[in-house]
């Protein structure tokens, strides 16, 4: 992502498809096992038929291991295990809900532990003081405007690994995040409180 500090890594697991010379087997196999590369090849999203080819995710180096998890037709699927930085992945979550700020307001309770993605224009990182309940004492969070058009107040809480992000952004800057509702009204302002998990520049 543009304009991002590195901060740390983070453990993922992908499932993608890949070729290897393996023959047609079972279409699923009831356990993984492991294979590596003989060769730099093309990771796809489904097996090929013919002469046109499916779309490619990536690529992994000869030498990589891999776990063989199902076989169709001479291609195989594999689990890969890796590490990318934190910083350029988001989260892939069918929980997202398309509520707004006065949506979580009104229904605090309802609102409580969902999921959203957000456009919001990051004010100022500021440090929890004993007035705003809902935070740790000295937690730090993103003073924001949002989301989109709405441009209330709301407030993010910044986890360590993203700190230096946060710390990065001037001042109105546009970012996305996704960002999980803690306290849709919290005291003495009823401005929403949200654990932030992923922010981006726009």
């Amino acid at each position: 992502m543009r304009g991002q500090k590195s901060i740390p890594a983070m453990r993922i697991s992908l499932l993608a498809l890949s070729i290897f010379s393996a023959p047609a087997l079972l279409a699923q196999d009831s356990t993984a096992v492991p294979h590596t590369a003989a060769r730099a090849t093309t990771i796809r999203t489904a097996p090929s038929q013919g002469t046109t080819e499916t779309p490619a995710l990536g690529q992994i180096a000869k030498g990589t291991t891999v776990d063989v998890i199902a076989r169709e037709k001479g291609w195989v699927r594999v689990r890969l295990e890796g590490w990318v930085r934190e910083s350029d992945v988001v989260i892939a979550d069918t929980t997202l809900r398309p509520l707004s700020a006065a949506d979580i307001r009104s229904n605090p309770a309802a609102a409580q532990g969902k999921l959203v993605k957000w456009d919001v224009q990051a004010v100022a990182l500021q440090t929890a003081d004993a007035l705003r309940t809902g935070f740790q004492p000295g937690e730090q969070y993103l003073l924001a405007l949002g989301p989109g058009s709405e441009k209330t107040i709301v407030y993010l809480a910044v986890p360590q690994s993203l700190l230096a992000t946060a710390r990065s952004l001037p001042s109105m800057s546009d970012v996305t995040v996704i960002a999980r509702v803690r306290n849709g009204r919290s005291e003495p302002a009823g401005v929403p409180i949200l654990d932030l998990e992923s922010l981006t520049r726009r």
